[in-house]
């Protein structure tokens, strides 16, 4: 009788522990990039989905073209949202992370947005 209930609790305590192991290995860390880090070498990134952080340029929204210009110190970025949504608190002169595909339209580096959020700036720097 013990012993049955050993096994038993051992198979579930691989169970659980081939669970977890599971998890943390499908789970991939999603890294954010600043606008500088990505310019400063785009070809490195060009084609591949990233989540971009840096404050929205003022005066650059263009709700016709659905497209505005996100910024670091010394780069900026044109961002199409087209596929995308303005987040409720969207604001020029605010940060923002986006997550999308960098791309070259025209000679311009262009982020092509599928998800915007807007948030306060402590929740997209790193620790």
């Amino acid at each position: 009788m013990i012993a049955s209930k050993k096994i038993k609790l051992l198979i579930i305590s691989l169970a659980m522990a081939t669970l977890l192991s599971l998890m943390l290995i499908s789970v991939d860390p999603e890294v954010q990039y600043s606008v500088d880090e990505v310019m400063e070498n785009p070809n490195n990134y060009e084609n591949k989905v990233l989540f971009i952080r840096g404050d929205v340029l003022n005066n650059s929204l263009l709700s016709n073209e659905n497209s505005f210009v996100v910024t670091g110190l010394d780069y900026e970025i044109l961002v199409d949202y087209s596929a995308a949504s303005l987040p409720e608190g969207f604001q020029e002169e605010l940060p923002v992370a986006i997550n999308g595909k960098l791309v070259i339209i025209d000679n311009i580096w262009t982020i092509q947005a599928s998800e915007i959020i807007t948030g306060c700036p402590s929740k997209y720097e790193t620790v």
